[in-house]
């Protein structure tokens, strides 16, 4: 008897024992019945733009792009502080070469080249930038509607389309402010806009018809939709990005058709642009004397103007097509495990 005792005291500890000794005990609070346990640390979270900002800044090409177009914009905004002379102002002597005191030198009539640029730019950009934005609503209303709509309508808007197509822009840009009885910025941008959206139609009618058979377009219209809540609020964001590009598209040809239909003679020569400086530098037959300042910084000014403006598309297309993307979005941070202290305890069988 004294040997099976002894034997049973020497026996190893039960399990049940040695998780009982292995639990540390917890503070529980006065009032509940749970211990109480330290809350996992939430992850700090960078700050950041949008997405697609995020990849305009982070594509070298975008990037530049947008510092030149800003650079421009700036310069135009802020002209009274960039010179002290007025563009139509005679300030010196005509026919003066790029100097200390005049940068881009003078025209014939003794004016101010430098001050003619900068402040040219407040009319060009605002001619093209408004002249985009109505040719590109004017596209995207027509271009979506013939294709979600079918049938009919989309025979007739295609064929209207396809007239436009046909005729070439600039001779009907030139016939067109040929025979209007006022020329101002207003009667230019309306002839650029409703003479050069029928491309980009073309181009978000094909894209329309590949999102009007989706499962959410047909939701849409299952659920009682309207049409214009069907085109501009399900297929429309949906292409935002080719939308994007088809407006700096247009706003690139606008510019250069503004400065073409100026340097022809058919704008406004009393107001100061890129093109009324091209117009009056041809008219004074600066070429032939030799006053080569007089066109070539007008025309650098709309080459760069242009070259930003496709740069930027560079940007939109890495936006829209994953795949072109040389620099990747930086990952979300991981979430935080939790600690042991913070998991809930596991109960067995026995301990209960």
């Amino acid at each position: 008897m004294r040997r099976e005792n002894e034997d049973r005291s020497a026996s190893p500890p039960s399990l049940s024992t040695m998780r009982a000794e292995a639990v540390p005990e917890l503070s529980v609070p006065v009032g509940t019945g749970t211990p109480a346990l330290p809350l996992p640390t939430s992850p700090r979270r960078r700050l950041g733009g949008p997405q697609w900002l995020m990849l305009l800044l982070r594509n070298p090409k975008s990037a530049f792009g947008l510092v030149v177009l800003l650079l421009i914009v700036a310069g135009a905004v802020f002209a009274p502080l960039l010179t002290p002379y007025s563009p139509s102002d005679m300030i010196a002597l005509p026919s003066q070469a790029p100097s200390a005191d005049h940068w881009f030198g003078t025209t014939h009539q003794g004016q101010d080249v430098f001050s003619q640029i900068v402040y040219g730019a407040r009319v060009s950009l605002m001619v093209g930038a408004a002249a985009a934005m109505l040719a590109t609503l004017v596209s995207a209303a027509l271009g979506m509607t013939a294709a979600y709509l079918g049938r009919w309508a989309d025979e007739i808007l295609s064929m209207v389309t396809n007239i436009f197509l046909l005729i070439p822009a600039l001779p009907l840009l030139i016939v067109i402010s040929a025979y209007l009885p006022f020329k101002n910025a207003f009667s230019m941008i309306a002839i650029i806009a409703l003479t050069t959206w029928a491309g980009e139609a073309r181009v978000l009618r094909s894209q329309a018809l590949s999102l009007r058979n989706r499962d959410f377009v047909l939701a849409a219209k299952a659920s009682g939709e309207s049409t214009w809540r069907i085109v501009f609020g399900e297929i429309m964001p949906n292409m935002t990005s080719r939308i994007a590009a088809g407006f700096l598209g247009s706003f690139v040809g606008a510019i250069l058709f503004e400065a073409g239909l100026e340097f022809l003679g058919f704008g406004n020569t009393d107001t100061v642009s890129w093109g009324t400086t091209l117009y009056w530098a041809q008219n004074n037959s600066t070429l032939l004397t030799g006053e080569w300042w007089h066109f070539m910084f007008p025309g650098l000014a709309l080459a760069i103007t242009a070259t930003s403006l496709i740069f930027i598309n560079y940007g939109i297309d890495e936006i829209s097509n994953p795949r072109l993307r040389r620099v990747k979005m930086p990952k979300p941070a991981p979430k935080t495990r939790a600690t042991a202290a913070s998991r809930p305890l596991a109960t067995t069988s026995g301990d209960r």
